[in-house]
């Protein structure tokens, strides 16, 4: 169009040069025809008059015929230049056009044009090649057969917003499905224009999501299987910021202390659920563990809102965060159940304990009750003839004196039989040499339920660095438990008062190992503190006079001596010695 137009100038300016020339010509031809006809008259002035508007207008004509020569040249000159500027234009468009074009077939991002039935009008090469087509094989077809059959009705429901909202960028994520029948993940990004012809149109850019969408569903399906093995184990999880204050719980730690899930919860909120007993004391290991910044482990008790009472154990792992604070990252676990197989496995226990020592109480009792029963019958019956023999008139004292021997001999051997059964009860068969510190917190290990339970505070004080002593490790447990539990059951009736139970261990003063457990309950009468070594008797303060009795047979069996006393304020005192350990040859 611009070439032909410059060309028409071309010619317009062509024609107004030939004109001019032949106006020359003509004036020319005219000069010269009056000059062969009329001849010269100079005098004339018709004639001088004709031959200068002759020169005028030749004059004139080739004046014109000069400026139209320049100005033809210059426009000339001009539509070169605007020729050349229009081929470097349009070069340049069709390098940006071919840029565009490789950008739009070859950009990895899928490109779609469709029109408002769904009608696929424009694919890039790339956005072919990912769903495994060629663009003819997309070019003319519907959309919809890029989606599932599931996902079709999502597909034209976007379509038909995009057409509804005209220069809106609208977004979504949807599952296409390629040619080969694999799933691909896209968020397109759509919006609805109207062309030059009054079509609407919809442009779509969809990215592929696919990797994303897996690891979301591999992180959903790790957090569900964490959650399950959670709910399984009655353990959550929680994070706590020192600094902020802000916790983080898990979906199972919201179940264990009953609140319903939120984001974050209140530290108050937490302090109100656990039981009030127990508050002052987590408040301190929390203290603690904030200042220090060190990892923690404390168990407590929750009181529900039904007056239920739950147990739960908490560890708590410091780490730095990114600001150089501080943050607990932990696990809170229901151990419930397990404190309630732990309260029946120990009543189990002491009943399998009461009942062995029912059985064998009555199976000493039955042995030596035969052992004895000969002799004390032949006692009984060589004092029966010794009455006799002394009845008679006169008495016959020698067989008096017979009789009496006898009588001697029969208590002897009961005598025996009573040694025999008390070395049997004594026998040792494993004294070693051993601490009798590491022995102490052997059986503290035993009864911190029992502590617990009872609430009864512990205090040890043990001297360092005791001589050892030769002994039964076990059957010094034994009389370590029974007196540790004896004290235990001494401090039940004790309401006014913190419970506390103290065991020292020293060396006295005869350079004996000596024990003590002390006691803060209702004590023991003077006349009855060595009573309550003998087999069957009790108070009311202590049932343990089986076990008391066991336990002095023991010690002294260890050449040691147990005894008990009133304490000079509330309580009671129970202790024994040992002898040290002697080397041989010393």
């Amino acid at each position: 169009m611009l070439p032909m137009m410059r060309n028409q100038t071309m010619k317009s300016w062509r024609s107004a040069e030939q004109w001019l020339l032949g106006s020359m010509v003509l004036a020319l031809a005219m000069a010269a025809f009056i000059w062969l006809v009329l001849g010269p008259a100079p005098a004339a002035p018709a004639y001088l008059t004709a031959v200068v508007l002759l020169i005028a207008s030749l004059l004139a004509s080739l004046i014109m015929m000069l400026r139209v020569g320049t100005t033809r040249r210059q426009m000339e000159a001009v539509l070169h230049g605007r020729a050349r500027a229009e081929q470097h234009a349009i070069e340049a468009l069709r390098h940006s056009e071919a840029q565009w074009k490789e950008v739009f077939e070859h950009n990895p991002v899928m490109y779609f044009m469709v029109d408002a039935a769904g009608t696929v009008l424009s694919v890039n090469t790339f956005g072919a090649a990912q769903l495994g087509y060629s663009v003819s094989e997309l070019l003319g077809q519907s959309v919809l057969k890029v989606f599932p059959a599931e996902e079709q009705r999502a597909a034209q429901s976007n379509v038909a917003i995009c057409l509804e909202n005209i220069g809106r960028t609208h977004s979504w994520e949807i599952c296409k499905v390629r040619k080969d029948g694999s799933a691909l993940w896209v968020r397109e990004n759509a919006k609805a224009v109207r062309r030059l012809d009054n079509q609407l149109i919809v442009l779509i850019a969809c990215e592929d999501i696919t990797e994303r969408k897996q690891a979301e569903n591999a992180l959903r399906q790790s957090e569900m299987y964490l959650a399950e093995a959670q709910r399984a184990s009655h353990t959550g999880s929680f994070g706590w910021g020192a600094g902020s204050g802000e916790i983080i719980w898990s979906e199972e730690t919201f179940r264990i202390f009953g609140f319903d899930k939120a984001p974050s919860i209140k530290f108050a909120a937490v302090m109100q659920r656990i039981h009030p007993d127990d508050r002052a004391r987590v408040q301190q290991t929390i203290d603690c563990a904030s200042s220090d910044g060190k990892d923690f482990e404390h168990g407590y008790r929750l009181l529900m809102p039904d007056g239920a009472v739950k147990h739960v154990h908490a560890t708590g792992h410091a780490v730095t965060d990114a600001s150089g604070g501080v943050e607990f990252v932990g696990a809170v676990t229901d151990v419930t159940a397990r404190k309630q197989a732990e309260v029946e496995l120990h009543e189990a226990q002491t009943n399998l304990a009461h009942v062995a020592r029912v059985t064998a109480l009555g199976e000493m009792a039955a042995s030596i009750a035969h052992e004895v029963n000969q002799p004390l019958a032949a006692v009984v019956t060589n004092a029966a003839a010794c009455l006799r023999w002394l009845d008679r008139e006169p008495a016959n004292l020698k067989e008096a004196r017979g009789t009496l021997r006898s009588i001697i001999n029969d208590g002897n051997r009961a005598g025996e039989v009573i040694q025999r059964v008390r070395a049997l009860v004594n026998k040792t068969t494993d004294r070693k040499a051993l601490h009798i510190n590491e022995v102490v917190n052997e059986v503290m290990s035993l009864v911190q339920h029992e502590l617990f339970t009872h609430r009864v505070a512990l205090r040890l004080e043990l001297a360092p660095a005791l001589p050892p002593v030769l002994a039964d490790r076990i059957q010094l447990q034994q009389v370590i438990l029974n007196l540790v539990i004896n004290g235990i059951e001494a401090m039940q009736p004790v309401k006014d008062r913190p419970r506390q139970l103290v065991i020292r261990t020293r060396q006295d003063e005869t350079s004996q190992v000596l024990v003590t457990v002390s006691d803060c309950g209702v004590g023991v009468a003077a006349e009855n503190a060595d009573r309550l070594f003998d087999a069957f008797f009790t108070t009311k303060s202590s049932g343990m006079g089986m076990g008391l009795s066991i336990c002095r047979s023991i010690v002294t069996a260890h050449g040691g001596r147990l005894s008990a006393s009133g304490n000079a304020g509330p309580g009671a005192t129970f202790q024994f010695t040992l002898p040290l350990h002697q080397e041989d040859g010393t």
